[in-house]
């Protein structure tokens, strides 16, 4: 039987970026995912957690995903229509896990992203705002969040920032 049975997709426009191209999602779920977040920590490769705030930040298929226990915030969507196939999609890979979970070693390690700082010294420092944010400074803070991917920025894919674009994925990877 699935642990997530129900849930209610709410798409928007985030507030600090009006008029951006990108949406997010909440969705508000039927299940207490608690117990869970140890299985996904054990299980993801990449992913951020912290046990004390019951909070995992991970990618999915280009979207930032966060869980906490009652609700999944889903970030870089296109529109309503994508935001409730990303939803089903995160909600069945969380349904998959909560399978799984007897083959899976739980993980309750703490592992945070690296900070906003560490970030905007690796970034082109242009505020561009290609990647949908107003600067580079805030870019770096989005990208601390788990709200936005290296991918977001087009300065970071020429010759010119080859080594800083390799230090920011080595930072994600952790």
């Amino acid at each position: 039987m699935a642990l997530i049975q129900n849930y209610d997709v709410t798409l928007f426009e985030p507030p600090c970026l009006l008029g951006s191209p990108r949406w997010s999602s909440i969705v508000k779920i039927d299940a207490d995912l608690t117990d869970l977040l140890p299985y996904l920590n054990g299980y993801l490769k990449k992913r951020f957690y912290d046990p004390n705030t019951h909070a995992i930040v991970f990618k999915m298929n280009g979207h930032s995903v966060a869980v906490r226990p009652r609700e999944i915030r889903i970030g870089g969507l296109a529109d309503k229509d994508e935001g409730e196939k990303v939803a089903k999609e995160v909600i069945n890979f969380i349904n998959d896990i909560h399978e799984k979970r007897d083959t899976i070693t739980p993980d309750t390690t703490r592992k945070e992203p690296p900070k906003a700082i560490e970030i905007f010294k690796l970034l082109p420092k242009t505020n561009c705002k290609k990647c949908g944010q107003l600067t580079c400074m805030a870019f770096a803070s989005a990208l601390a969040k788990g709200d936005a991917d290296i991918e977001d920025c087009p300065e970071l894919h020429g010759e010119t920032y080859r080594e800083n674009r390799e230090k920011l994925e080595a930072l994600f990877m952790g």
